[in-house]
């Protein structure tokens, strides 16, 4: 089972959590103009692998198209079928889009979502939310230019094999000392 979605990276910092002396104010810098990534990617449960298609402005049925290329051609030199779990996003709904899935029934079954659901139930919201807080939460680049280039170049070493399986192992915890 594989779980399909569509996310953007910004090069503008979004703070998740951050601390700060307390009555001083945190000063972020800030490249200016922001730069974006659009990612369509999916995620086979529970470890990988991970696929992704990208462009530079918002997730579109052009992502989507190239995504379920990458994934009709897997399924093709696999020999297996793919069940592709899928939110109701107008990229995954349009009429192109449908009709490329319903050509490529023989290897991939869409499975959509009901509407309205609760983002838990995407499987790979919380892989997205994951890679933002850690792996791109980390991610400085000198230059606005090439955050683009670096961001698509992270997304390739997570589509490597065994790249998940370190991303997505739950933290160990430590006991705490009495």
């Amino acid at each position: 089972m594989w779980y399909g979605d569509g996310v953007r990276f910004d090069l503008l910092p979004v703070t998740r959590a951050m601390w700060r002396r307390k009555g001083r104010r945190l000063l972020l810098h800030t490249p200016g103009k922001n730069v974006r990534v659009a990612v369509c990617g999916a995620l086979r449960y529970p470890n990988g692998p991970f696929l992704f298609s990208h462009g530079p402005k918002s997730v579109d049925t052009d992502l989507f198209l190239a995504l379920l290329d990458k994934l009709l051609r897997r399924a093709r030199r696999t020999g297996r079928r793919i069940i592709l779990v899928l939110d109701n996003g107008g990229c995954f709904t349009s009429h192109r889009a449908s009709h490329a899935l319903e050509a490529a029934r023989q290897w991939v079954t869409p499975i959509f979502l009901p509407k309205y659901t609760s983002e838990s139930l995407n499987w790979i919201e919380g892989f997205w939310g994951h890679t933002k807080d850690t792996f791109f939460s980390r991610m400085l680049t000198k230059k606005r230019d090439s955050f683009y280039a670096e961001a698509v170049s992270r997304l390739h070493q997570l589509s490597q094999p065994g790249a998940l399986r370190t991303l997505l192992r739950p933290a160990r915890r430590t006991p705490e000392r009495t």
